[in-house]
């Protein structure tokens, strides 16, 4: 029986790769990518589950689900101007199709993509995590820019879903969950300072009560917080919590062992092992 043996929360940047070629293995973001790769190699997942957003790169308003999950013998990336190598990973195709089935029969109507890439929400975790690409990823989007959003409630139950569909998969494989995205960020908004760069974290005091709800283990309070003015209200990119949120779902309440974070930048690197 496959079970999930880990879970991880952390940012997708698209500055970070070229960030730490430039100022290093010792910089801050740097050091934390290295802590969650080292839980990563710890774990030894045979899969990586990815809650992810996609920027409009491998969807657009014609066509962007709520929910989708991509089913394919690979995929490739970033498919953005993301500057960092492009690279080819495995997909947990046989996995991925299993998930779709158990999430349809509790009431998800989860989109599939056969044929895609994915952007800088995938593939910047796995430049620094994985930079081999050995591990197969399996990636589950969730609409968290375009309103309306789903609802944290039903991001949460979607992770318990997935949760569920893991643990009755009847391949022994180890299973890690990924959440991927920040908490507090508006790009190119009106919540950015008149003359100041095109990106700012409007909240950093709202990643922090995030980050301090999940180290107390109160996720029923986080997840009727999150609603979609609240997350608004962090930047018009704090849907992204819906990821982590999902990724609750899937590993279920627990401690994390691991919390870095930088609320400077609306975020944080968090890290849970369930064996």
């Amino acid at each position: 029986m496959a079970a999930i043996v880990a879970g991880f929360g952390m940012p997708h940047n698209p500055g970070s790769p070229a960030l730490v070629a430039r100022d290093g293995p010792q910089c801050e973001t740097a050091r934390y990518y290295a802590q969650m790769a080292k839980h990563i190699e710890g774990a030894a997942p045979d899969v990586l589950i990815f809650f992810t957003d996609d920027h409009f790169n491998t969807f657009f308003l014609d066509n962007f689900p709520t929910f989708a999950i991509g089913i394919a013998d690979a995929t490739a990336g970033p498919n953005d101007q993301t500057p960092m190598p492009q690279y080819k990973v495995a997909v947990a195709g046989a996995l991925a199709t299993h998930i779709r089935t158990n999430a349809i029969a509790h009431g998800f109507d989860i989109s599939l993509a056969q044929d895609f890439d994915v952007d800088h929400a995938v593939m910047v975790p796995l430049h620094f995590l994985t930079p081999g690409m050995k591990i197969p990823v399996l990636p589950i989007f969730i609409n968290c820019l375009a309103p309306p959003l789903p609802t944290a409630q039903r991001c949460f139950a979607l992770g318990q879903a997935v949760r569920e569909a893991v643990e009755s998969w009847p391949q022994k494989q180890r299973v890690a969950v990924i959440g991927s995205g920040s908490f507090s960020l508006e790009i190119g908004g009106p919540k950015i300072p008149i003359g100041d760069r095109a990106a700012c974290t409007p909240d950093p005091q709202w990643s922090q009560h995030v980050q301090d709800l999940v180290k107390e283990v109160r996720i029923d309070e986080l997840v009727a917080e999150s609603t979609a003015a609240r997350m608004l209200q962090a930047g018009n990119i704090g849907g992204e919590l819906l990821n982590w949120i999902a990724l609750l779902g899937a590993i279920g309440p627990r401690k994390p062992v691991t919390v870095l974070p930088q609320n400077d930048h609306g975020q944080a690197f968090v890290a849970w092992r369930l064996n």
